[in-house]
């Protein structure tokens, strides 16, 4: 029995050194396989490293590429602002003094060919000016949209006589083909939509007997406004440069009477900030065709055809009579013997608008800067019907500061006059219940302003 317990004992000591011998061969092979794997962890460690390492210095690139494009977008528009108002600031002494020179030369063929010709030069550049304006004012989102629904067939027309006689200037004929329907869009963007995408093909449409269309298509749910044209087409590879600020195709000599490379790129920023389709079907030696299309809208109601002779004719009697009464009162006339308070620091511009306001029968007390004011206000007796303020005064004063100083003493209207068209300027005229107007100012329009915020 001890012999036998014995053997056994021996034979299950040998087993279990064999299983020990297993396992510590197991375990060995278990170790080897986890130094292989930590060295292949160890590996891809390395290569997330350096993967990490190449994809963050891919995004400080990127970075640093972005942080360049806002520097360089900042300083393009602080050069626009500066180089605006500097141009401004003699333009619109000059197109004050030239309007008044055009008033006093009627007699002399001669000046007055001189005076027109001045005038010309003066508009080119303050119509290229008022396109950097726009630009500026859309990118700010500074442009007020008011949608309405309205029939476009009148806006339509008018365009057309607005342009003829520039189309028959290029040799070229222009149509118009209104449809009768309504859209739903804001009416003075889509004008001037309408007014730069014509302006573009009278001039760049090709003459000498081509034609311009102006016209409109009905959709299902829209309207297509198409402005085509017979000329010379526009290269595939050109499409998008065009709607690039100042890229013209066929203006190398970069001629003033050609436009300045405007246009196009308002009506695309236009369009968006309506949410319209804007599209551009081209073929080159055959012409073009730019299409923006515009909801419909209800149709509005007709006129009531119900109306008595009698009282159709006692209709055109008033519509007549106040023709007339607006035709015999000009704001220029309106304004006779009001008051006005002008700041403005240019002395070439005070003095010319001081003229130009005097010829209007406009009683003028000319100031020079914000610290002037605060001296003379007290001994004002009169209140003035207007201030007249330039937004740019000397240290450091602005339009604001005579708008608080004026109102502390009177309620009373303020426009503020600048040659800057950083968005800015928008807001905060905006902020302070001020109008805005932009240098260089026609005299028209600045007739306009004050006649309808001293009848306001």
């Amino acid at each position: 029995m001890l012999n036998r317990n014995l053997a056994e004992g021996l034979r299950t000591a040998d087993r279990l050194q064999r299983d020990a011998s297993r396992l510590v061969e197991e375990s060995a092979r278990l170790a080897a396989e986890l130094v292989e794997q930590r060295r292949e962890m160890g590996r891809l460690h390395d290569r997330l490293y350096r993967s990490e390492g190449r994809r963050a210095a891919r995004e400080e690139e990127l970075r640093r590429a972005y942080e360049t494009a806002e520097r360089a977008d900042r300083a393009k528009a602080r050069f626009l602002s500066a180089a605006s108002h500097d141009l401004r600031q003699p333009i619109q002494a000059a197109a004050l003094y030239t309007h008044i020179l055009r008033g006093a030369v009627d007699a002399n063929p001669t000046a007055r060919e001189a005076a027109d010709l001045l005038q010309a030069s003066i508009d080119s550049l303050s119509g290229m000016l008022s396109g950097l304006l726009d630009l500026a004012r859309l990118e700010a989102g500074a442009v007020d949209v008011a949608v309405t629904e309205f029939r476009p067939d009148a806006l339509m027309r008018r365009l057309a006589q607005e342009f003829r006689e520039s189309a028959v200037a290029e040799g070229t004929s222009l149509h118009v083909h209104p449809c009768g329907e309504a859209v739903r869009t804001d009416a003075r963007l889509l004008e001037r939509i309408l007014t730069h995408l014509l302006s573009n093909a009278v001039r760049h449409g090709g003459g000498n007997g081509h034609r311009v269309l102006l016209g409109c298509r009905r959709r299902p749910a829209a309207l297509e406004f198409q402005v085509w044209d017979d000329g010379r087409g526009i290269p595939p590879d050109a499409r998008a440069a065009i709607f690039e600020e100042f890229h013209q195709l066929d203006n190398p000599e970069r001629s003033a009477a050609k436009g300045f490379g405007l246009g196009l790129p308002l009506v695309a920023r236009m369009a968006r900030l309506l949410g319209l389709t804007l599209d551009l079907r081209s073929e080159v030696g055959r012409g073009t065709v730019f299409t923006v299309t515009v909801p419909r809208a209800t149709l509005l109601p007709e006129p009531d055809r119900r109306l008595t002779a009698a009282a159709r004719a006692m209709a055109a009697v008033a519509t007549s009579a106040t023709a007339t009464a607006t035709a015999t009162a000009s704001p220029t006339e309106r304004m006779k013997g009001r008051r006005v308070l002008l700041v403005e620091d240019d002395e070439r511009v005070r003095h010319a608008m001081t003229m130009l306001l005097k010829r209007w029968g406009v009683r003028v007390t000319a100031i020079g800067s914000a610290e002037e004011l605060a001296d003379r206000l007290p001994r004002l007796r009169s209140r003035p019907h207007v201030v007249l303020a330039d937004h740019r005064l000397p240290r450091g004063q602005t339009g604001r500061t005579v708008a608080e100083l004026v109102r502390r003493r009177w309620d009373v209207p303020v426009i503020i006059i600048t040659g800057d068209t950083a968005p800015e300027r928008l807001r905060e005229a905006r902020s302070i219940g001020c109008r805005l107007l932009h240098k260089p100012v026609e005299p028209g329009d600045l007739a306009a302003a004050l006649d309808d915020v001293m009848e306001g």
